[in-house]
Protein backbone atom coordinates (compact mmCIF):
# COMPACT_ATOMS: atom_id res chain seq x y z
CA UNK A 1 0.00 0.00 0.00
CA UNK A 2 0.67 3.16 -0.79
CA UNK A 3 0.36 6.99 1.12
CA UNK A 4 -2.74 8.72 -0.07
CA UNK A 5 -2.55 12.12 0.79
CA UNK A 6 -6.10 12.22 0.58
CA UNK A 7 -6.67 10.03 3.39
CA UNK A 8 -3.48 10.34 5.65
CA UNK A 9 -2.40 12.25 8.66
CA UNK A 10 0.65 13.08 10.26
CA UNK A 11 1.53 12.23 14.45
CA UNK A 12 4.12 13.20 16.15
CA UNK A 13 4.63 11.51 19.56
CA UNK A 14 6.43 13.83 22.90
CA UNK A 15 9.14 15.18 21.05
CA UNK A 16 9.85 17.02 24.47
CA UNK A 17 12.29 19.89 26.54
CA UNK A 18 13.28 17.15 29.35
CA UNK A 19 13.72 13.86 27.50
CA UNK A 20 14.55 14.68 24.10
CA UNK A 21 17.96 16.02 24.36
CA UNK A 22 18.86 12.39 25.70
CA UNK A 23 17.58 10.84 22.64
CA UNK A 24 20.45 9.31 20.20
CA UNK A 25 21.57 11.61 17.46
CA UNK A 26 18.86 13.99 18.80
CA UNK A 27 19.76 16.86 16.25
CA UNK A 28 19.50 14.64 12.97
CA UNK A 29 16.81 13.39 14.38
CA UNK A 30 14.83 16.94 15.05
CA UNK A 31 15.79 18.38 11.29
CA UNK A 32 14.04 15.00 9.86
CA UNK A 33 11.04 15.68 11.98
CA UNK A 34 11.04 19.68 11.12
CA UNK A 35 11.23 17.94 6.91
CA UNK A 36 8.03 15.64 8.11
CA UNK A 37 6.19 18.93 9.48
CA UNK A 38 7.05 20.59 6.34
CA UNK A 39 5.98 18.20 3.45
CA UNK A 40 2.56 17.86 5.62
CA UNK A 41 1.93 21.41 5.82
CA UNK A 42 3.17 22.28 2.42
CA UNK A 43 0.66 19.60 0.95
CA UNK A 44 -2.16 20.62 3.40
CA UNK A 45 -2.34 17.25 5.30
CA UNK A 46 -3.42 17.05 8.81
CA UNK A 47 -0.76 17.30 11.84
CA UNK A 48 -1.53 16.25 15.01
CA UNK A 49 1.10 16.25 18.09
CA UNK A 50 1.25 14.45 21.28
CA UNK A 51 2.89 15.62 24.62
CA UNK A 52 3.32 12.84 27.26
CA UNK A 53 2.54 14.29 30.90
CA UNK A 54 4.24 17.93 30.29
CA UNK A 55 3.92 18.71 33.66
CA UNK A 56 7.10 16.01 34.05
CA UNK A 57 8.69 16.01 30.85
CA UNK A 58 8.20 19.53 29.62
CA UNK A 59 6.65 20.97 26.34
CA UNK A 60 7.79 20.59 23.17
CA UNK A 61 10.97 21.77 21.95
CA UNK A 62 10.74 25.04 20.63
CA UNK A 63 12.43 24.53 17.27
CA UNK A 64 8.73 21.85 16.51
CA UNK A 65 6.49 23.99 19.12
CA UNK A 66 7.23 27.06 16.70
CA UNK A 67 6.48 25.02 13.29
CA UNK A 68 3.49 23.02 15.21
CA UNK A 69 1.69 26.22 16.56
CA UNK A 70 2.32 28.10 12.69
CA UNK A 71 0.68 25.40 11.57
CA UNK A 72 -2.59 25.13 13.76
CA UNK A 73 -1.41 21.93 14.12
CA UNK A 74 -4.00 19.86 16.72
CA UNK A 75 -2.16 18.89 20.40
CA UNK A 76 -3.37 16.48 23.01
CA UNK A 77 -1.86 15.78 26.16
CA UNK A 78 -1.97 12.17 27.45
CA UNK A 79 -0.28 10.03 30.54
CA UNK A 80 -0.52 6.85 28.41
CA UNK A 81 2.45 5.51 26.78
CA UNK A 82 -0.07 4.81 23.86
CA UNK A 83 -1.74 8.12 22.05
CA UNK A 84 -4.78 5.98 21.71
CA UNK A 85 -4.85 2.93 24.02
CA UNK A 86 -7.83 0.51 23.69
CA UNK A 87 -8.95 0.68 27.47
CA UNK A 88 -9.31 4.39 27.30
CA UNK A 89 -12.72 6.16 26.24
CA UNK A 90 -10.79 9.60 26.27
CA UNK A 91 -8.72 8.73 23.67
CA UNK A 92 -10.44 7.32 20.84
CA UNK A 93 -8.55 7.22 18.07
CA UNK A 94 -11.34 7.93 15.55
CA UNK A 95 -12.50 10.86 17.29
CA UNK A 96 -9.18 12.55 16.57
CA UNK A 97 -7.70 11.30 13.55
CA UNK A 98 -10.52 10.73 10.97
CA UNK A 99 -7.99 9.39 8.26
CA UNK A 100 -7.50 5.96 7.34
CA UNK A 101 -3.46 6.33 7.01
CA UNK A 102 -1.25 7.68 10.07
CA UNK A 103 2.15 8.45 9.65
CA UNK A 104 4.36 8.44 13.09
CA UNK A 105 7.01 10.17 13.84
CA UNK A 106 8.75 11.26 17.49
CA UNK A 107 9.86 9.19 20.68
CA UNK A 108 10.56 7.42 22.25
CA UNK A 109 10.57 4.25 18.92
CA UNK A 110 10.42 1.52 21.28
CA UNK A 111 7.79 2.61 23.69
CA UNK A 112 5.27 5.41 22.98
CA UNK A 113 5.84 5.09 19.07
CA UNK A 114 5.49 1.39 19.56
CA UNK A 115 2.62 0.92 20.93
CA UNK A 116 0.73 4.33 19.70
CA UNK A 117 1.53 2.60 16.25
CA UNK A 118 0.10 -1.27 17.68
CA UNK A 119 -2.97 0.58 18.99
CA UNK A 120 -3.83 2.86 16.09
CA UNK A 121 -3.25 -1.04 13.72
CA UNK A 122 -5.53 -2.69 15.53
CA UNK A 123 -8.51 -0.30 15.31
CA UNK A 124 -7.84 -0.83 11.77
CA UNK A 125 -5.64 1.91 10.54
CA UNK A 126 -2.84 1.49 8.04
CA UNK A 127 0.49 2.87 10.26
CA UNK A 128 3.44 4.03 8.79
CA UNK A 129 7.00 4.92 10.50
CA UNK A 130 8.97 7.09 8.95
CA UNK A 131 12.58 5.89 10.06
CA UNK A 132 15.07 8.69 10.15
CA UNK A 133 12.25 10.64 12.25
CA UNK A 134 11.69 8.15 15.27
CA UNK A 135 14.46 7.74 18.00
CA UNK A 136 15.23 6.13 21.32
CA UNK A 137 17.86 6.89 23.63
CA UNK A 138 19.44 3.77 22.97
CA UNK A 139 19.73 2.71 19.18
CA UNK A 140 19.35 -0.98 19.95
CA UNK A 141 15.98 -0.41 21.64
CA UNK A 142 15.10 1.66 18.43
CA UNK A 143 16.25 -1.41 16.14
CA UNK A 144 14.17 -4.29 18.09
CA UNK A 145 11.32 -1.96 17.96
CA UNK A 146 11.01 -0.98 14.42
CA UNK A 147 11.90 -5.02 13.69
CA UNK A 148 8.78 -6.00 15.79
CA UNK A 149 6.22 -3.42 14.38
CA UNK A 150 7.44 -4.70 10.72
CA UNK A 151 6.55 -7.80 12.30
CA UNK A 152 2.92 -6.85 13.04
CA UNK A 153 2.61 -5.31 9.16
CA UNK A 154 3.30 -1.86 10.41
CA UNK A 155 5.55 -0.09 7.63
CA UNK A 156 8.81 1.34 8.19
CA UNK A 157 9.51 3.42 5.42
CA UNK A 158 12.25 6.42 5.13
CA UNK A 159 11.66 9.80 4.58
CA UNK A 160 11.77 10.00 0.81
CA UNK A 161 9.94 7.53 -0.05
CA UNK A 162 7.33 8.67 2.40
CA UNK A 163 7.96 11.97 0.29
CA UNK A 164 7.35 10.63 -3.47
CA UNK A 165 4.76 8.54 -2.69
CA UNK A 166 2.75 11.77 -0.97
CA UNK A 167 3.86 14.02 -4.34
CA UNK A 168 3.11 10.93 -6.66
CA UNK A 169 3.99 12.94 -9.51
CA UNK A 170 7.47 15.79 -11.02
CA UNK A 171 4.07 17.57 -12.43
CA UNK A 172 2.77 18.05 -8.65
CA UNK A 173 3.11 21.65 -7.99
CA UNK A 174 4.75 21.23 -4.87
CA UNK A 175 7.06 18.71 -6.69
CA UNK A 176 9.69 21.15 -6.88
CA UNK A 177 10.22 22.85 -3.11
CA UNK A 178 9.74 19.67 -1.66
CA UNK A 179 12.32 17.68 -3.24
CA UNK A 180 14.48 20.08 -2.47
CA UNK A 181 14.45 18.83 1.27
CA UNK A 182 16.18 15.71 -0.13
CA UNK A 183 19.87 16.16 0.95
Amino acid sequence: MLIDSSNCSLLLIDVQTKLFPKISEAQPLENSILDCLEVFYTLDVPIFYSEQYPKGLGCTIDKVLEKLLSYKAYKFEKTSFSCFPNNSEQCNASKILKTKQVILIGIETHICVLQTAMDLKEKGREVFIISEAVGSRKNYDKEYAIKRMISKGIQVITFEMMLFELLRDSKNKHFKILSSLIK
